[in-house]
């Protein structure tokens, strides 16, 4: 029937179609599988300063994302980074030691945060501020101070997070990292002697990835998008809203646990405050947040300096376990917002205190007892019950009432590591093959009150640096 070389030809070719007809494409049956020294899981701060040690030590690394861009929360954040002895205290002249710094951190942990991992980060702050410039970062020369701490350790990046988080893709990119992204790793793979030689997981077309490796980083954030683990490890914050990174729903932890990991989780969060999810608070209405009116909770009464630190507002709030709160706005009002506000149903307004009281559906007497007294307290200049230094009368016109909620920026807890950034098992020895840096691991260095801004950026970096430096060497 056929004949020739030509013949020949044309049955090979059908013999091969028909085999991809009946089997199916080969590369879509098996499993897509990479291998590399270092395995780093998640692209924010930790992961790509682990990434880029990792790479600068020689090592060949795979950093997997599960979002389809790097940066984490360290992107979201505002690129405040607390440090001391840095270069850029040194040009702003600012001659402070690390010991000071490591101090104040342990007196807001009430001293129950791990004293030697503080003490190692403080004094690594000021370098990672140097590695960050040297990696493109770019930080204002005007330092700020953070917390309830008067010293100036508050370094911000020029473009907040992004100003951190893109020199370092762009450096890592530069290295040779090999990034994937929009792939959600499941599983570590640990081998009969309970050493970690790699992971698993699956990208957004549902096809299975296999990652062999030499160590692992797990730098995947937090678990405060997650309520399951919020009920179960920071309870203080079930039910709260939180602005960190999507993707912050736990993995890393989950996964060391189940590798044998000893979790510390000291039921603390990064306390904060917000209108609602949707809300975010650098927008005009989502920044009214920060003005220092008269706030009350829901049975219309004062109960905080309206001034006060951030994490130590989220602290009172928690603790009056209102399920709303109030601030109260009038006079001249940033009218555009507000009144946004009063469409998106998160703002009331009304013609007189009593009206206004009535729209917040508080106590009418008591919210007007609680004018009276701001008021009077307004008008001597001293907030002789809460020390707000912004305090100012509230007239009777103009008025409106944001509503607020207790909001999280992270949470705290994940397995216990060393200064390696070894992850320890509940008999303290480090698990073979396994680092984590990040908020995936910080339960060591918090207790229930966030230090100040940028502190949890400063162990981000610190402990990816190490974390990633420390998997290279182990392999060599």
């Amino acid at each position: 029937m056929f004949k020739g070389k030509k013949s020949l030809i044309f049955i090979a070719v059908l013999l091969i179609l028909s085999l991809i007809v009946a089997c199916g494409d080969p590369a879509e049956d098996e499993d897509a599988v990479m291998d590399t020294d270092v395995l780093v899981v998640g692209g924010g701060g930790a992961g790509l300063a682990a990434a880029i040690e990792a790479s600068e030590e020689g090592a060949s690394v795979i950093l997997v994302e599960k979002l389809g861009v790097l940066g984490g929360s360290t992107m979201l954040s505002g690129g405040i980074i607390h440090a001391a002895e840095s270069p850029v205290q040194e040009r702003a002249g600012i001659d402070e030691p690390w010991e000071d710094f490591a101090e104040y951190w342990m007196e807001m942990s009430e001293n129950e945060a791990d004293e030697e991992m503080i003490n190692f980060i403080a004094q690594h702050s000021g370098d990672s501020i140097a590695w960050l410039e040297e990696q493109g970062v770019v930080f204002e020369e005007d330092l700020t101070a953070e917390g309830i701490s008067p010293a100036e350790r508050g370094h911000h990046a020029e473009d907040g997070g992004p100003g951190i988080t893109q020199p370092l893709e762009e450096t890592a990119r530069d290295l040779g990292v090999e990034i994937v992204l929009n792939t959600t790793v499941t599983d570590l793979i640990v081998d009969d002697d309970g050493g970690v030689i790699g992971a698993e997981g699956e990208n957004n077309n549902e096809e299975s990835m296999t990652f062999n490796a030499d160590a692992v980083v797990l730098a995947t954030g937090g678990f405060s998008q997650s309520e399951e683990m919020k009920d179960e490890y920071s309870p203080v914050a079930s039910g709260q809203f939180c602005y960190a990174a999507s993707g912050n729903v736990g993995d890393g932890l989950r996964m060391a646990e189940e590798a044998g990991a000893d979790i510390v989780a000291p039921d603390g969060v990064i306390g904060f405050r917000g209108v609602a999810p949707d809300v975010p608070y650098r927008d005009a209405l989502g920044g009214l947040v920060f003005v220092p009116n008269l706030y009350v909770d829901e049975d219309g009464e004062r109960f905080m300096n309206e001034g006060d630190y951030y994490a130590l507002m989220y602290e009172h709030m928690v603790e009056n376990e209102s399920d709303e709160f109030y601030s109260v706005f009038s006079g001249e009002v940033p009218e555009e917002a507000l009144e946004e506000g009063v469409e998106e149903g998160v703002v009331v307004r009304g013609e007189n205190f009593e009206e206004l009281a009535e729209a917040m559906e508080v106590p009418v007497d008591n919210f007007l007892d609680t004018v009276e007294r701001f008021n009077e307290l307004a008008e001597t200049g001293e907030d002789e019950d809460f020390g707000n230094p912004a305090i100012a009368s509230i007239e009777e016109e103009n008025l409106y009432a944001l509503r607020v909620h207790p909001a999280t920026l992270g949470s705290f807890g994940g397995p216990r590591v060393n200064l390696q950034g070894e992850v320890l098992d509940e008999e303290q020895n480090p698990i073979p093959g396994l680092y984590a840096a990040g908020e995936v691991a910080n339960g060591q260095l918090f207790e229930s009150v966030y230090p100040a801004s940028g502190t949890s950026i400063t162990a981000v970096i610190v402990m990816g640096r190490e974390a990633g430096r420390e998997a290279a060497e182990g392999i060599q």
